[in-house]
C-alpha cells in the first residue's frame, strides 16, 4: 500500500531536510559515551551505541535529536577520520584478528583482516601497524 509512494517519498524527503545537523568533533570518554563539540562553544551527547560507529577525534556531520530535555547528537557522515595509520597491539580471538590501539583514549579494539600478500601469522601481544580503509559510519568495519 505504502510502497513506491510519491506522498510518502516526499514525506520523508521532507523531513530528512527538516533535520538539524551540526558537524564538529568527537571526544570520546572512558565510559563509553562521548561528546560531539561544535567550535568549542556547544557539545552534543552521544550515547554508546552511537559512539560505536564512531572514534575520538573524528570529525563528524550529525542528526540532532532530543530525547527528555537532552539534545543527542546521531553520527550521519564522517568528514575527517581522527587516524589513518596507527600502531597497535593484536588480539587473536576464536581464529579473529584485532588490533587494540596505542592510545590512551582509543581502548577498543578494531576488527582487522591482515592484507593477501602478508605471510605472517600474527599471534595474541603482537605489536602491528594497521591502516584503517575508508570507512563508512553505516557499516564501521575499518580495517
Amino acid at each position: 500500500m505504502f510502497q513506491d509512494n510519491p506522498l510518502l517519498a516526499q514525506l520523508k524527503q521532507q523531513l530528512h531536510t527538516q533535520t538539524p545537523r551540526v558537524e564538529g568533533v568527537v571526544k570520546g570518554t572512558e565510559k563509553g559515551f562521548g561528546f560531539l563539540e561544535v567550535d568549542g562553544q556547544k557539545s552534543y551527547f552521544i550515547p554508546p551505541p552511537q559512539m560505536k560507529k564512531v572514534m575520538h577525534g573524528d570529525r563528524i556531520i550529525a542528526t540532532l535529536h532530543t530525547d527528555k530535555d537532552r539534545e543527542i547528537a546521531e553520527p550521519e557522515t564522517l568528514v575527517e577520520p581522527f587516524l589513518s595509520r596507527f600502531v597497535g597491539r593484536v588480539q587473536r580471538k576464536d581464529d579473529r584478528l584485532s588490533i587494540v590501539p596505542d592510545h590512551p583514549l582509543l581502548r577498543d579494539a578494531i576488527q582487522c583482516r591482515p592484507v593477501r600478500e602478508l605471510t605472517h601469522d600474527f599471534q595474541t601481544g603482537d605489536w602491528a601497524v594497521a591502516e584503517i580503509a575508508p570507512p563508512s559510519i553505516k557499516r564501521r568495519s575499518w580495517l
